[in-house]
């Protein structure tokens, strides 16, 4: 009989495990910016392991402020960020994008995260910042200087708990109810 309610036990794990883990169906939204200084709105809320990708490219010259609200849907618990722009040299020709700082500010205007500066590979600098994120609305604000073309791309990837997590507290849950219906027997 102890074999039988370990095997509904386990079924009864994995059936949890299947139901709990996120969707695998992400999506990605987009925001294209043509102009230094622009401001957009994403409609779509994001929700668990979706991004949010923003791409620039400008032949204008000046200071950037690029802003984007968005809103994070209930699950979300954190998120990673990556930044990618062109930096040719002062006396090259192409693109060059200097002073970028990525800031994440929630919808109280309270600074959530700054990006991070991890150097320069083959003419593309780029930046990455990670934290906590819950259910709201934010703001990213992207600045810097264009002192020739510009080209910039941020992403955002939303995240949830791993599918491990859910497993475990099932897991443990299983065996509390397990170890007391086998005390009732005993008793």
């Amino acid at each position: 009989m102890n074999a039988i309610s370990l095997s509904k036990a386990g079924a009864a794990l994995l059936l949890g495990s299947a139901l709990l883990a996120p969707s695998a169906q992400a999506d990605t939204q987009a925001v294209f910016y043509n102009h230094l200084v622009s401001t957009a709105l994403v409609a779509a809320p994001l929700l668990a392991q979706d991004t949010l990708f923003i791409d620039t490219f400008t032949t204008e010259r000046g200071s950037l402020l690029q802003t984007t609200t968005f809103t994070v849907g209930s699950g979300v618990q954190s998120f990673t960020g990556n930044a990618a722009w062109l930096v040719t040299g002062a006396n090259d020709f192409g693109p060059r994008l200097t002073g970028v700082n990525i800031d994440l500010f929630d919808a109280s205007n309270n600074l959530v995260q700054s990006d991070t500066f991890a150097g320069v590979l083959g003419g593309f600098a780029h930046s990455t910042f990670s934290g906590l994120l819950g259910a709201g609305t934010y703001t990213m604000v992207a600045t810097g200087v264009g002192v020739r073309d510009s080209v910039l791309d941020i992403s955002i990837t939303t995240a949830v708990p791993e599918p491990g997590t859910y497993a475990m507290l099932l897991a443990g849950l299983g065996l509390v109810g397990y170890r007391i219906r086998r005390r009732k027997t005993l008793a």
